[in-house]
């Protein structure tokens, strides 16, 4: 990693001349230390090294105050303007993350640019977690293929998407699809299907999970790195006034715009919250499922030793699954939080739609809830099953 930055440091009168050489000799002592000038009350400072800089700044800081204060001068304010980072990576393309000016990437390096930093972004350590957010989202953007079948696909000689306006009608929400008897039909097949085999295989047992999720579970920054963003794909908005909405509608017929709080999010594929249910308990060989309207979940937990047999036998049990249905089908592989993250994808309409996601999170989440063991869980999308099939 090589960093680059910009302070500028207020004091709270200006600078005597001869004052500034003796600043600048302490400056030099710091081996991250380039340059330093200084107008009226102002000093500009430029650092660079080999990693984040944050702490090197509230330590230069220090050693101002202390110095100063025999010369009855103090630091009003100090902030960095400019702050650069570029570490190695392969990808290329442009990342967008949150107080970041500009993240590109050109395939041998990553170079981040942020500007004005106040002090309190850098003492919470936001450089450092937005470096780390970017390197997900590149993990995540660059997953590779490890396994591919050469199932041929058979020409259609009418359009899927006719044929699945036959069984479904398009709902309220966009994208979202209200399946016909027929369709339902269908895949409730499937679903049972691989229920029984999940069964048979893994004596999975049927739980059922809250559908809304308290927003306060996450607020906790010791598991912050850990909640996967698919968590606040969706959450849910209470009005601060629910009579004076409802008066509103009845009224005009109309729902206004007013002014909500978040209370919470919808159950997500990641049951972050289970294993709270599952705090201080022995994980030996247990495995659970439960519906999500289209969506069939499953989350797993094994010890140490039995972990990894576990992990075989579910890749070769979707490997299975995907043969018997016929489906020509791809296996990709990411990363999140330096754990295995499988995405089996099928081949339908000229694209590949996610079918199955499998995160092997290991003791990621087991280790936080104080849960013997480790644990693994993943999403069977049971619509895109349908449509490939």
């Amino acid at each position: 990693m090589y960093s680059e930055l910009e302070l500028i440091v207020k004091f709270s009168k200006e600078l005597d001349e001869k004052i500034f050489p003796v600043i600048r000799n302490i400056l030099k002592k710091n081996k991250f230390f380039v340059r330093a000038n200084y107008s009226s009350n102002r000093l500009y400072i430029t650092l660079s090294g080999d990693k984040n800089l944050s702490e090197t700044v509230f330590e230069i800081i220090k050693e101002l105050s202390e110095f100063l204060r025999e010369y009855r001068l103090g630091v009003r304010d100090f902030y960095v303007p400019s702050y650069e980072i570029r570490f190695p990576c392969e990808f290329i393309g442009k990342v967008k993350i949150p107080l970041v000016k500009v993240v590109i990437c050109n395939g041998k390096f990553c170079h981040m640019v942020f500007r004005d930093l106040e002090k309190e972004f850098l003492k919470n350590n936001v450089v450092e977690r937005a470096i780390n957010l970017t390197r997900k989202k590149i993990l995540r953007k660059t997953g590779r293929i490890i396994f591919e079948n050469n199932v041929e696909i058979k020409k259609e000689k009418n359009n899927p998407e006719q044929k699945i306006a036959k069984l479904a009608k398009k709902g309220i929400i966009k994208k979202e699809n209200i399946y016909l008897p027929e369709g339902a039909k269908r895949i409730s097949e499937i679903k049972e299907n691989i229920i029984t085999k999940l069964k048979r295989e893994f004596e999975a047992e049927e739980i059922f999970v809250p559908f809304l999720t308290p927003l306060n579970l996450f607020e906790n920054k010791d598991i912050a790195e850990l909640v996967p963003k698919e968590i606040f794909s969706e959450y849910i908005s209470k009005p601060i006034n629910l009579k004076q909405l409802y008066e509103i509608y009845y009224i005009t017929g109309k729902i206004p715009k007013v002014e909500t709080k978040n209370i919470g999010t919808f159950y997500n594929e990641i049951p972050l919250t289970l294993y709270k249910a599952f705090e201080n308990t022995t994980a030996n060989k247990q495995f659970f499922y439960y519906l999500n309207y289209l969506k069939l979940n499953f989350i797993f937990f094994n010890n140490s030793e039995n972990y990894e047999i576990t992990k075989k036998n579910l890749i070769e049990f979707f490997k299975e699954v995907m043969g018997n249905f016929d489906l020509k089908y791809r296996i990709v592989m990411k990363e999140i939080n330096n754990k295995e993250y499988l995405l089996f994808e099928t081949y339908f309409n000229k694209k590949w739609l996610p079918c199955v996601e499998i995160f092997f999170s290991e003791e990621l989440y087991t280790k936080i809830f104080k849960i013997k063991g480790k644990s693994g869980q993943g999403t069977i999308n049971l619509e895109n099953l349908f449509l490939s099939i």
